[in-house]
Order: structure tokens, then C-alpha cells, then sequence
């Protein structure tokens, strides 16, 4: 194995795991933990999003693994080659991709479009006075009511491209 395909697999690896894991703890321990915290909950994520920056993290990771993803399998597939992409490797390292591609997607187009708009949301109700109007409070479940379908279908997604592509060298058909 060539020294760039290996540090490709490297970060491909790495930043997948980041990635994935750190969607996998946002949506089982960040984000119920915030909600548990009751009105300290908003100042966590604010913590968590400005003060720590895991916005930035996770679309670093995610860019990082999609790129080395996308050489990685341009490598593999000798040119995206219909033979390797139907072949037990090859179906089980494009179906990991597409999970991989849709839940990028969910996280740039859905979550972080409303992330942003919490963002503004609740430092409009801060500057405010801290307590959310009706109208901004009925916003602010239905952000959150949204967010929490998207994540729900990132981490499925993720979940599963990481299963897939962990498994795909041996599937042998």
C-alpha cells in the first residue's frame, strides 16, 4: 500500500470516527442532557457551540472523511469501475458512501440551517430579558421538534455507514 493511500485510509478512518461518534454522543448524551438541565440547558449548547466550537469540528470531520472517501474509493474502484462497484467490497463501500453522502446532507441542509436559527433565536430572547414570547417559544419548539427528526436520521445514517463500511472487505458474493 502507497504511503498516500495509507494516510488517506488514516484520515478517512479517524475523521469518520470523529464524525460519527461525536453525532452519536450529541444525540444520546448532549442534546437530552441540555433539555434535563432545564433553563442551564441553553447556556451548555451555547457553550458547547461557541465556547468549544462543534460546529466546526463536525464539519471539518465530515469534510475530512468525505474527501479521503471519495480518493479512497476513486483508488479502489480503479476509476469507479462497474465490476469492483458490484462486487461484495464494492456494493458494500458504495452503500456505506450513499449513507455517508445522505447524512452529510441531512447535517449541511437540514440541521444546520435550524442550528443557526436557534443561534439567533435565543440571543434575541436573551437580549430581551431571557424569557421567550409566545410566538418565540412556539418557534423554538418547532425547531427543535425538527432538529431532533434530522439528528435522529444523521445518526441512523452514520450508524449505518460506518457498519457497512467496517464490514464491506468481507463480503464475499
Amino acid at each position: 500500500m502507497s504511503i498516500v493511500l495509507l494516510l488517506l485510509r488514516l484520515i478517512h478512518i479517524v475523521a469518520g470516527a470523529f464524525w460519527a461518534g461525536a453525532a452519536v454522543a450529541y444525540f444520546f448524551y448532549f442534546a437530552p442532557t441540555a433539555k434535563g438541565l432545564g433553563p442551564a440547558g441553553p447556556k451548555f449548547m451555547q457553550d458547547l457551540v461557541g465556547k468549544h466550537r462543534y460546529p466546526l469540528f463536525m464539519n471539518v470531520s465530515s469534510m475530512l472523511t468525505i474527501l479521503a472517501g471519495l480518493a479512497l474509493y476513486w483508488f479502489s474502484s480503479s476509476g469507479v469501475s462497474a465490476a469492483w462497484i458490484t462486487s461484495g467490497p464494492g456494493l458494500g463501500f458504495t452503500l456505506g458512501s450513499l449513507a455517508a453522502l445522505a447524512a452529510f446532507g441531512i447535517g449541511f441542509f437540514g440541521i444546520r440551517p435550524r442550528a443557526a436559527r436557534l443561534g439567533a433565536l435565543g440571543a434575541a430572547i436573551a437580549a430581551s430579558g431571557g424569557q421567550p414570547t409566545a410566538e418565540q417559544g412556539a418557534e423554538l419548539g418547532r425547531l427543535d421538534a425538527a432538529m431532533h427528526r434530522f439528528e435522529r436520521w444523521d445518526v441512523l445514517l452514520l450508524v449505518l455507514s460506518l457498519a457497512l463500511m467496517a464490514t464491506a472487505r468481507y463480503w464475499n458474493f
